[in-house]
């Protein structure tokens, strides 16, 4: 099946497949909307960890999304879907952040970001391969 099933069953699996990352999504962009400070001692690069674990989340979902909705595409294509769309979201993010008082918009958040989202979707789409191959 290399197209979209267009039946109400079919949309309602792909539904369910995107609503994880698409509600992930949403907590990212309010969190966004706030200006927020880290508490404790200040730490070098700590939001860039932030960062990186959070879209590592953000890839992992949209791989896992990715691998729902077109099963029979290769490895590859699941992983960069998942990392398109994570990172894509990053950068605007970065954008919403740099219109929202007291947050700032910065070009290695980005880079930390698609890293994570890379670390994610890669993680996911091996498991999700490794568990198809074993479970036939």
């Amino acid at each position: 099946m290399s197209s979209i099933d267009a039946s109400p069953r079919a949309r309602g699996e792909i539904l369910r497949a995107w609503a994880p990352a698409v509600l992930y999504m949403t907590l990212i962009f309010v969190v966004s909307s706030f200006a927020l400070s880290l508490p404790g001692p200040r730490v070098s690069n700590l939001d860039k960890v932030i960062h990186f674990c959070e879209y590592a989340v953000l890839g992992a979902l949209c791989a896992y999304a990715a691998g729902r909705t077109w099963p029979d595409r290769a490895l590859a294509r699941t992983i960069g879907v998942g990392v398109v769309i994570a990172t894509g979201f990053g950068i605007s993010d970065e954008l919403h952040q740099a219109l929202v008082p007291g947050r700032s918009s910065e070009v290695l958040d980005v880079v930390a970001d698609l890293l994570g989202s890379s670390a994610g979707a890669s993680v996911t789409a091996v498991w999700r391969k490794r568990r198809a191959i074993s479970s036939s």
